[in-house]
């Protein structure tokens, strides 16, 4: 991750809107076949951030490292909150990739004023 980006990661002006913030969680159920959780641990250096705003309306931002490169880069998908539960959402969108600190903080900033 580039100097920059670490610092913007102190100055995360949507952080009162963070609903959770952890490892990666790919699936909702406690107990996955093993299969299963073989293919999880790739994914267990993955970070999640889930934000939710006032308008039901939030994203879910994952913090990974490429495989082609050493840095580390963002994804970031819109999200329908149906609940109060952080993790009780609807997709809308796709996926917006390879993005840096700063490219997500934008996107954060028009999703809260949808």
């Amino acid at each position: 991750m580039e100097n920059a980006d670490l610092l913007g990661e102190l100055r995360d002006r949507h952080s009162r809107h963070l609903v959770y913030e952890g490892p990666y969680r790919l699936v909702r159920r406690r107990t996955v076949s093993e299969e299963l959780a073989a293919v999880l641990r790739a994914f267990e250096e993955w970070r999640q951030r889930i934000y939710r705003f006032e308008n039901r309306f939030g994203a879910s931002v994952v913090l990974y490292q490429p495989l082609n490169d050493r840095g580390m880069r963002w994804d970031l998908v819109r999200a329908r909150f149906l609940g109060d539960d952080p993790f009780a959402f609807h997709y809308e969108g796709g996926i917006a990739s390879n993005l840096s600190w700063r490219e997500v903080q934008r996107i954060l900033d028009g999703i809260r004023e949808d």
